[in-house]
């Protein structure tokens, strides 16, 4: 059986990750063919090509040429209208199933541009995604079925290392620097601590794709708040490093702070609470179904920064608070795998 994955951005994001957990874990004896398209390659290429045949350059034209001269039992569309154009050009028998990922109310517009026989089946991670495919979707498309699959996650690669590390606390931030996940949001919420605990320091860690005047405009924000000093930023960890890094922040009494305005499922929070470190998060999208509010994963409302901060500095400040934090997250973690 021939599978096809296409997906316009071959960044080391959270889809890509995706795919590189399922593929890596489908048996050989499957005999499955998987191939995978995007428009351009900005890292996956390394991380795919061992599971797959990577196919870049992919276009709605070149797209549609492509399955012309090549045939696939399965297309799996991941959030890209383009290619859903290019399918429907296209006499194919190929069951189309579409993923669905993004949490950006107004990238799930394309849904309700879908026309009768753009697909098959809708796939996505969440109950939260649910409910917004069925708010989207066009009418053409009401009688398609939805499957909710969550997301792979390699819990034997994600697991606590006692790292013992020098050096003060840190407050831990992941994600594309856009205004969906809010870096500004860390920015501030980074100012209200300093002001409080000026030893504790503010790590960035992703945005490898980010536009050198957006960079600049990070870098300046920092000396405006002034944090700059104790501001570091990581454009890029490798997917199988993380689990290091992050016990790295649990041993200097660390934490993850999520700012984000929307999630699909909270991929990278999961991660970082099966390492062992406790997050402090915006309660937005599905972040509520990765686990009940604790002391290892406290909620605030998204924009209410002073309560964000409030809770991030009682982690910081008080150790007994942490170290029984660190407890109930090591009691509760079979439940979160």
């Amino acid at each position: 059986m021939k599978i096809l994955f296409l997906y316009r951005y071959g960044i080391l994001g959270g889809v890509c990750t995706q795919l590189f957990h399922r593929l890596r874990h489908i048996p050989k004896d499957l005999n499955l063919e998987i191939h995978c398209g995007f428009k351009s390659d900005h890292g996956v290429q390394k991380m795919l090509n061992p599971y797959a045949t990577l196919h870049f350059g992919l276009d709605e034209n070149t797209t549609t040429g492509f399955l012309r001269t090549n045939k696939f039992d399965i297309i799996v569309i991941i959030d890209t209208e383009e290619y859903i154009r290019a399918v429907r050009d296209v006499d194919t028998d190929a069951s189309i199933i579409i993923e669905v990922h993004t949490s950006i109310e107004r990238n799930l517009d394309y849904l309700s541009r879908l026309q009768e026989g753009d697909v098959n089946t809708f796939t996505t991670v969440s109950e939260y995604m649910v409910e917004r495919i069925k708010h989207h979707r066009s009418d053409t498309v009401l009688d398609c079925r939805i499957i909710k699959f969550e997301n792979v996650l390699d819990t034997e690669l994600f697991q606590t290392s006692d790292i013992q590390s020098e050096g003060p606390p840190v407050v831990l931030w992941v994600g594309k620097i856009d205004d969906h996940k809010d870096w500004k949001a860390f920015m501030e919420i980074s100012s209200m601590i300093n002001k409080q605990l000026p030893d504790v320091e503010f790590w960035i860690v992703g945005g490898q794709t980010c536009p050198d005047g957006l960079a600049q405009e990070v870098f300046e924000r920092a000396e405006e708040l002034e944090i700059i000093h104790r501001f570091r930023w990581f454009d890029r960890i490798e997917n199988e490093r993380m689990p290091t890094f992050i016990s790295l922040i649990r041993g200097r009494r660390g934490i993850n702070l999520v700012t984000s305005h929307g999630e699909s499922f909270g991929m990278s929070v999961l991660e970082v609470l099966l390492t062992g470190c406790p997050v402090v998060s915006s309660n937005v999208g599905a972040l509520g179904e990765v686990t009940p509010a604790a002391s290892f994963f406290r909620l605030y409302d998204l924009g209410d920064l002073e309560t964000a901060a409030s809770m991030c500095s009682a982690l910081l400040r008080d150790e007994d608070e942490f170290e029984n934090a660190l407890s109930a997250l090591d009691n509760i973690r079979s439940d979160l795998i």
